[in-house]
């Protein structure tokens, strides 16, 4: 795929379209910060959008098609993310009348405006939020229920369900990395999503330790990687904990149950 050309077929297609009423394009190449590696996320605006969603014939002229991700995305909009040799495309197609109350977080451009409506949207300033006291307590818990779980798995030697409670163990750890930053930083500090560009606002001190949270498929590893990820997350914990007012969670108790269960199988100490 050769993005330029791709992008000037769905435009010419989207003009010649009376259903499509506008397209916009978001991300990183509306920022133009792209990598080449970098999708394109493209926003389809049709007054009905039912048929763009049962035809392909509109996105598969655009390239070789590799594989296809069809999203309902509840409580947004239903994408198409296609994967072509040499690209990739995110496709969301949504109502027309939904235009004038759509909020971006970053920059976008109009690649088509039949209406005139350009000038209803506008980037949002990027404001992350903070957990109330539940909404911590409540993450603290899901880490590390996943973390003595993937302590089990170290032990019974099941490394494959030690990968899926790690993935838990991660997923609530960049939330509390996310949190702390914004405690930190301000509330206006843009932590991305999904870890997306974390050498450029991740702190350094957080990335190093970052660096001996990931295993190899043995026990040993696991063990030693499990170890380093709950003890990153208990220091964020505490400092979450601080920074918010909120109270101590212990810590220090739960760790003492994961050396208990790794201490069941010899080769994980």
């Amino acid at each position: 795929m050769e993005y330029d050309n791709a992008i000037d077929t769905l435009i010419a297609w989207a003009q010649n379209s009376e259903n499509v009423r506008a397209m916009v394009m978001t991300g990183s190449a509306a920022a133009h910060e792209t990598h080449p590696l970098s999708d394109r996320d493209i926003e389809i605006y049709a007054t009905d959008p039912t048929p763009l969603l049962a035809d392909d014939s509109w996105w598969d002229q655009l390239g070789e098609v590799l594989v296809v991700e069809r999203l309902a995305t509840p409580g947004w909009h239903p994408a198409r993310l296609v994967y072509y040799i040499g690209g990739k495309l995110d496709l969301t197609v949504i109502r027309a009348d939904a235009l004038s109350m759509i909020r971006h977080e970053r920059p976008f451009t109009f690649l088509v405006d039949k209406d005139g409506l350009s000038g209803s949207l506008y980037v949002a300033a990027v404001m992350s939020s903070l957990p109330d006291e539940a909404a911590f307590q409540e993450r603290l818990n899901w880490g590390y229920a996943a973390a003595l779980m993937c302590a089990k798995a170290i032990v019974r030697d099941e490394p494959w369900s030690c990968k899926i409670r790690d993935r838990d163990l991660k997923a609530s750890l960049l939330t509390l990395i996310e949190w702390d930053h914004c405690v930190r930083h301000g509330l206006d500090y843009d932590v991305r999503f999904l870890g997306s560009r974390m050498r450029q606002w991740m702190d350094a001190d957080v990335q190093q330790a970052l660096e001996q949270c990931w295993a190899h498929f043995d026990v040993v590893d696991s063990a030693r990687a499990l170890r380093a990820s709950i003890a990153l997350f208990a220091r964020l914990g505490r400092r979450l904990a601080d920074g918010l007012g909120f109270r101590s969670f212990n810590h220090d108790r739960v760790h003492r149950e994961v050396e208990v269960i790794l201490a069941m199988q010899s080769g994980a100490r």
